[in-house]
């Protein structure tokens, strides 16, 4: 069919069919450019609202206890948090301490006592 038309019409079908062609390639290029854009302004908008958020909250602090079953009593003062509680387990307590380290709490005194088969503790920090 193709060998039927004249040599003209056949570098116009040819000419067509590789400007159809690019004009697929730019477009599939230019929606994965879109895509790729969208999901870095999501990471940017994440991490601006990351910065804007408190880091510890009195319920996320007496949540991440309640889940190592420890015991507390939390007072608000003007930069610090005063923390009183007991556990069973040192260890329990010690995991606790360095996981809120992690999220940036700042321990400025502390202070454990033992009570019969609990253990009593006394924290201040900041967070």
């Amino acid at each position: 069919m193709i060998r039927a038309l004249s040599p003209r019409l056949r570098m116009r079908f040819a000419f067509g069919l590789i400007a159809l062609l690019l004009i697929v390639i730019l477009a599939r290029e230019a929606t994965a450019r879109w895509a790729q854009m969208s999901q870095w302004r999501g990471l940017a908008e994440t991490a601006v609202s990351l910065e804007r958020n408190p880091g510890l909250s009195v319920e996320r602090l007496r949540q991440s206890a309640q889940a190592r079953h420890i015991e507390l009593q939390v007072e608000l003062q003007d930069e610090a948090w005063h923390v009183r509680g007991s556990v069973a387990d040192e260890k329990v307590l010690l995991a606790w301490l360095q996981a809120l380290q992690a999220e940036g709490v700042q321990p400025l005194q502390w202070g454990m006592e033992q009570a019969g088969k609990q253990l009593r503790f006394d924290l201040q920090f900041r967070p």
